[in-house]
C-alpha cells in the first residue's frame, strides 16, 4: 500500500546535518484531490503515473514531480541508513555522514543547502532523468545510483568499504590478476597461489558459465552460489587438484580468496583498509578462530591469546630491529654518507608521516624518486614479512605445546602456518595501504608504522620520542 506520507513528506537536513522532515502542504492537497483512491493503490501503479503525469506537464517542480522527489528523499535516506548498519559499526561511520554526500536536492531544499553554482545536479535530479518504470522499480532505481555515486563510493573506500559482493568479485577477476595479486602484494607460497587459481577455474566454470547462459543481457546482481553450484564447483576442484572438498569448504575459500581480491581493490582505488590497533588486547586473535584449544575452555583459550598477542608484538619488534640493521649494513657497505640520510628517512616518514619531497629536502637529495630508492620500502616490509613469520611461528608453536599434546600439535601445523600467514599478511597490507595514502604531517597509525618508530627510538635512532606499546 502507498503512504501518503512518502510522496508529500521531503526528507531534508536541518542546520545541524541531522535528517528532519518537511510536510509540502501543496503536494498533499494534490494528492487528496487527484488520486482519491490513494490508500488501494500500489507504489508501483502511482509512480507510473506520476512519471507520465510530470512528462506530459513539462514544467518545473510540477506537483507529480514534487511528489515523486518527496519518495526519492525517504528512499536516499534509507539507502543510506541501510549503508551504515552494514557496514558503518564495523569501519568506523554512521548513515549521518552519508546523508550530506547524497541528501541534496536543490529544487525542495532550504536555500542554506542548495549549491551555489548553477552546474549542480543534484542525485535526485539525475534519478529523475534517468528514471523508466518500465525497466524497474523506483526505490530499486534510487538504491543503485545512491551505490554508485562517486562521492560517496569515495568515502566508503576510504573506510575500507568497496560496494562489490564476493561473487561479483569473483566472476570478474581473471586467472592472471589473480596469481598478480596473491604472489605480489600477499606473498602467498606457489601452492597457496596455485590451488586459488584452480578454484578460481573451477568457480567460472560453473558460475560464470551458468550466469551468461541463463541470463545473458541481465544486470541482475552476482548472487551466492547455489548448494548445486557449489557442489558442480567441489567436482571440477577435485578432478583439478585431486583434492575432495565439502560444500562449505568450498564456499569458505572462495570467500577467503574474495577478501584477498577486496583489500586489494580497495588499496588499488586509493582506499584504507582497517589498520590493527597498537594494542595488544585490540590485535586480531587469529587462534580463536582456528580452534587451536581442545578443550575449548574458556580460560585456557583466553590464556593462548593472551600469550599469542603478546609473542607476536614482540616478534615483530624483533624482525623490525633485525631487518632494520641488515639495512643499515647494506646502506654502510655501498655508501657510508647515506647511513644518516636513511635512518632519518624512514623516521620522516613512519615517524612524522612526512611526503617523499618533504624528506628530499630535510635529507640533502634533490629528486624524490631517489628518496624512494635510499629507502626501499617495499623490500623493507617484504624483509619484515618473513623475518616475522619464522619468528613468530617458533614461538606459536612453543604456546601451543602448553594446550594440546604433540600428535594434535602435528595435525594442526598446516594450520597454524595458514593462519599465521595470513595475520602477518594482512599487518603488511595494511601498512602498504597507509604508506599510498598516508594523513600528512602525522605519524602513520598502522601496526607496523608505529612499531618501526618505537623500534628506532628504542634504538636512539629518531628525535620523535614515542612511548607507549
Amino acid at each position: 500500500m502507498a503512504l501518503i506520507s512518502k510522496y508529500c513528506e521531503f526528507v531534508k537536513l536541518s542546520n545541524d546535518g541531522s535528517p528532519s522532515r518537511e510536510m509540502v502542504n501543496a503536494a498533499e492537497d494534490y494528492l487528496h484531490e487527484q488520486f482519491p483512491t490513494l490508500a488501494d493503490d500500489s507504489d508501483v501503479a502511482l509512480q507510473r503515473q506520476f512519471w507520465h503525469l510530470m512528462r506530459e506537464q513539462q514544467a518545473s517542480n510540477s506537483m507529480a514531480e514534487i511528489c515523486l522527489r518527496c519518495y526519492i528523499s525517504h528512499q536516499i535516506y534509507q539507502a543510506c541508513v541501510d549503508l551504515g548498519a552494514k557496514f558503518g559499526r564495523q569501519h568506523g561511520f554512521n548513515y549521518k555522514a552519508l546523508l550530506p554526500i547524497v541528501l541534496g536536492d536543490e529544487v525542495l531544499q532550504n536555500s542554506q543547502y542548495q549549491k551555489k553554482t548553477g552546474s549542480y545536479k543534484s542525485l535526485a535530479t539525475t534519478i529523475l532523468e534517468t528514471y523508466n518504470p518500465d525497466k524497474g522499480l523506483l526505490n530499486t532505481w534510487v538504491s543503485r545510483y545512491v551505490k554508485q555515486h562517486s562521492e560517496l563510493k569515495d568515502f566508503l573506500l576510504q573506510h575500507g568499504v568497496f560496494l562489490v559482493s564476493d561473487w561479483a568479485l569473483l566472476n570478474d577477476t581473471s586467472l592472471k590478476e589473480l596469481q598478480r595479486i596473491l604472489a605480489g602484494m600477499y606473498h602467498l607460497a606457489t601452492f597457496e597461489v596455485q590451488q586459488a587459481c584452480e578454484l578460481l577455474v573451477s568457480y567460472h566454470a560453473v558460475y560464470r558459465a551458468d550466469r551468461l547462459q541463463f541470463l545473458a543481457g541481465s544486470t541482475l546482481p552476482c548472487q551466492p552460489p547455489t548448494g548445486e553450484q557449489l557442489s558442480r564447483i567441489a567436482e571440477g576442484l577435485k578432478t583439478r587438484i585431486g583434492k575432495t572438498f565439502s560444500n562449505e569448504g568450498v564456499l569458505k575459500q572462495l570467500q577467503f580468496v574474495a577478501a584477498k581480491l577486496r583489500e586489494y581493490r580497495i588499496i588499488a582505488r586509493g582506499g584504507a583498509i582497517k589498520t590493527l590497533s597498537y594494542h595488544q588486547e585490540e590485535v586480531e586473535p587469529i587462534f580463536e578462530r582456528q580452534q587451536v584449544m581442545s578443550n575449548n575452555e574458556d580460560q585456557e583459550e583466553n590464556e593462548f591469546i593472551h600469550l599469542y598477542q603478546q609473542q607476536l608484538i614482540e616478534s615483530l619488534d624483533q624482525a623490525l630491529a633485525q631487518v632494520i640493521e641488515e639495512f643499515i649494513i647494506k646502506v654502510q657497505r655501498r655508501r657510508p654518507s647515506e647511513v644518516e640520510a636513511f635512518i632519518k628517512g624512514l623516521e620522516l616518514f613512519h615517524c612524522r608521516g612526512e611526503s617523499m619531497t618533504q624528506i628530499a629536502r630535510q635529507i640533502g637529495v634533490e629528486q624524490q624518486y631517489k628518496v624512494t630508492r635510499l629507502l626501499k620500502l617495499n623490500d623493507l616490509r617484504a624483509d619484515v614479512r618473513q623475518r616475522l613469520l619464522m619468528i613468530l611461528r617458533s614461538k606459536v608453536i612453543d604456546i601451543a605445546k602448553q594446550f594440546i599434546d604433540i600428535e594434535q600439535l602435528q595435525c594442526l601445523d598446516q594450520k597454524i602456518d595458514e593462519a599465521l600467514d595470513e595475520q602477518i599478511n594482512k599487518i603488511i597490507a595494511q601498512a602498504e595501504s597507509e604508506a599510498r595514502n598516508p594523513v600528512r604531517n602525522q605519524p602513520l597509525k598502522s601496526l607496523f608504522a608505529h612499531r618501526l618508530c618505537l623500534c628506532l627510538d628504542k634504538r636512539g635512532l629518531t628525535g620523535t620520542g614515542q612511548s607507549g606499546a
